[in-house]
């Protein structure tokens, strides 16, 4: 399958409205704008309603300034800080008080930062709450909402963007980083945690699809943030060299969501949309329980939750 050939076919499903949150810390990541040509195909079968999670009104309504405007179409921002699960929360409610079912999930919350455990006000480190615990308080919390499109048979597909093609054993005695931290522990964890999950949630949800996928180095300004001026030139000659293209970046991501091959189950991509090789992957149930107990814990008990 290629993204122009899928692009080609009719959608699989007809509802009156079909949903796709993309969810961000900041805005959505340099594939996000790509991500949404993804509404281009949605409305040869029906409304397209699409809300994006974040912090940047200015950013969001830029992205929605360059979609499709038609009388059936529907673009919104919600503006939320989604490091801390009582947000999530909120923002979650309020969605499935105005919703009557969800069917694309996507979230790429994230945060590029060198600093040591950072907690927030609810005791989770912040790199992890974006990376991890809000993502997947997103899945349960907006789970009716993806159960009832499923009910109505129509496409339900979830997909965390981070990285899929590596990983650690999971650290049974540090959970959340909460002992003993350091910036590799804290990506690795935070993958692996992602990994875990996917599999989880496709072994309860079997008809829907959950999706691990790595973006790859991709050429944006957020890449050479913070670099001096005068080697500035020369990391973005790299870059042009060695980065994927914001557009490029943006059809491999949207790759995953329309193709029937990845309709249900889980899968674990990587930058090309391709599998990732089964022994990269570290799952298994007696890691999947310890994580699940845990993440039920830190999200659901926090002191403002």
């Amino acid at each position: 399958w290629s993204l122009s050939m899928l692009l080609g076919l009719p959608t699989p499903f007809s509802p009156q409205h079909t949903v796709l949150l993309l969810c961000s810390s900041e805005a959505p990541q340099a594939s996000a704008k790509e991500q949404l040509k993804l509404s281009l195909v949605l409305q040869k079968a029906g409304n397209a309603h699409i809300l994006i999670c974040g912090r940047s009104r200015a950013n969001a309504e830029q992205i929605i300034a360059s979609l499709p405007q038609t009388p059936e179409s529907k673009y919104e921002f919600i503006e939320c800080d989604v490091s801390l699960m009582k947000n999530v929360a909120v923002v979650a409610s309020s969605i499935k008080s105005q919703l009557g079912s969800l069917n694309y999930l996507v979230m790429s919350q994230g945060l590029i930062t060198t600093q040591g455990f950072t907690p927030t006000a609810e005791g989770i480190d912040t790199k992890l709450a974006l990376h991890f615990y809000s993502r997947w308080k997103f899945v349960d919390e907006l789970m009716p909402l993806l159960e009832e499109a499923k009910a109505q048979g129509q496409e339900v597909r979830v997909m965390s963007v981070l990285d899929s093609t590596r990983g650690a054993q999971l650290q049974e005695d540090n959970l959340g980083l909460k002992r003993m931290y350091s910036l590799a522990a804290a990506a690795g964890q935070g993958i692996t945690y992602n990994n875990l999950m996917v599999e989880e949630y496709s072994r309860r949800y079997p008809q829907m699809s959950f999706t691990h996928i790595f973006p790859g180095l991709i050429n944006t300004p957020l890449v050479t943030r913070g670099t001096h001026r005068a080697f500035k030139p020369i990391v973005n000659g790299l870059l042009s060299v060695l980065a994927t293209s914001r557009q490029d970046c943006g059809e491999w991501m949207l790759y995953p969501l329309l193709n029937p091959a990845y309709r249900q189950g889980a899968f674990y991509l990587d930058n090309h949309a391709d599998p990732v090789p089964h022994q990269k992957i570290i799952t298994s149930e007696g890691a999947r329980k310890i994580l699940v107990d845990h993440f039920k814990n830190e999200t659901t008990t926090s002191p403002s939750a």
